[in-house]
């Protein structure tokens, strides 16, 4: 098994998705709601 790291040139690559996924998700009701807001990576912590 090898042992593969990411290089440099990997960390420009959207991870789950396009650029436009985060634009594309809407939350049906509260619960989808905290979900989206707890995986927002430009929101602060809680």
């Amino acid at each position: 098994m090898s042992d593969h790291r990411p290089s440099d040139a990997d960390d420009d690559a959207p991870l789950g998705g396009d650029e436009t996924t985060e634009e594309e998700l809407d939350a049906d009701n509260a619960v989808e709601q905290d979900t989206l807001a707890t995986l927002d990576p430009d929101a602060p912590p809680a």
